[in-house]
C-alpha cells in the first residue's frame, strides 16, 4: 500500500514540476513578445517625434484624453527608456501603443502624412515613386511589402502605375447600381452618388448597419458587401475609425 502512495506522490510531483516548467515557458514567451512591442514602439516614437516637430498642431484626442503630441511623445520616450529593461508593462504598454497609434492616425487624417501600401513590389529603386520619407517603411499585416510614407500625396496616376494602396482617403465616390439605391430608399437610407468625406462615410455606415435588420435574410449578405464597399473606398486605416 505504501508503495502505491509513493508512486502517486512521485506522479503528482512530476505533474507539478512539468506545470511549473510550462508556466515559466509561458512567462518567457510573454516577456519576449513584450520586448518586440517595445522595440517597435521605440521606432514609432522616434519617427512621430520627427514628424510632429516639423508641424504646428494643437492638442490631439487619444484614448486618455487630449494631449500635446510633442510633450506626450517625449515623456513616453523617457518612460520606455526607464522601464524597457524591466519590461512586464502589461496594460500600461497596451495603452501606450494605442495612443501612439492614434497620433499616427491623426497625421494621416489631417493630411500631414500620406501612407501607401506596397501590394506587389518591394521597396527598391524603381519600384515606388521618389520623394518618400526616409526610414518611413513599416511592416503591415495587409501588405506583403509593408507601407511607405510621403509628405505630399501621390497622384492617382502614380498610385495606379506603381500599384500602391492609399491607407487613408479623405474623400471618395462609391458606385451603386440602380436596384441598390432603390432598395436602400425603401428602408430610409439614401446612398450618396457624389463624392463624400470620411466623416460622411462614418455616418452612412452607421445608418446602413442600423437599417440592416429591416432587410429580409436573403439580402443581408449583399448588404454586408455594400457596407464593405464603403469601407474599402476609404482605405485600410479607415476601418479603425468605425
Amino acid at each position: 500500500m505504501s508503495e502505491v502512495n509513493k508512486l502517486n506522490s512521485l506522479d503528482n510531483f512530476e505533474k507539478q514540476f512539468l506545470f511549473s516548467l510550462k508556466k515559466i515557458e509561458n512567462i518567457e514567451i510573454e516577456i519576449q513578445q513584450e520586448i518586440e512591442v517595445i522595440k517597435k514602439l521605440k521606432k514609432d516614437l522616434e519617427y512621430l517625434l520627427n514628424i510632429y516637430s516639423k508641424i504646428k498642431v494643437n492638442n490631439v484626442r487619444v484614448k486618455d484624453g487630449l494631449i500635446s503630441p510633442i510633450s506626450y511623445l517625449e515623456s513616453l520616450t523617457e518612460v520606455i527608456k526607464k522601464q524597457s529593461s524591466d519590461t512586464r508593462f502589461g496594460k500600461l504598454l497596451d495603452e501606450f501603443v494605442s495612443n501612439v497609434s492614434q497620433l499616427d492616425r491623426y497625421l494621416l487624417i489631417n493630411k500631414e502624412l500620406f501612407r501607401y501600401g506596397l501590394k506587389r513590389r518591394p521597396l527598391m529603386p524603381g519600384a515606388i515613386p521618389l520623394g518618400f520619407i526616409e526610414d518611413s517603411w513599416k511592416v503591415h499585416p495587409k501588405f506583403t511589402f509593408g507601407t511607405i510614407d510621403y509628405v505630399v500625396a501621390l497622384s492617382q496616376q502614380q498610385v495606379m502605375d506603381y500599384e500602391l494602396t492609399p491607407l487613408f482617403v479623405e474623400k471618395a465616390t462609391i458606385k451603386w447600381c440602380v436596384p441598390e439605391v432603390k432598395k436602400a430608399l425603401e428602408i430610409a437610407v439614401e446612398l450618396p452618388t457624389n463624392e463624400i468625406t470620411y466623416q460622411e462615410a462614418i455616418v452612412l455606415i452607421k445608418k446602413m448597419k442600423a437599417a440592416q435588420q429591416k432587410l429580409p435574410s436573403s439580402l443581408q449578405k449583399h448588404w454586408e458587401s455594400m457596407i464593405a464597399r464603403v469601407v474599402s473606398a476609404f482605405g485600410t486605416e479607415f476601418e479603425q475609425l468605425l
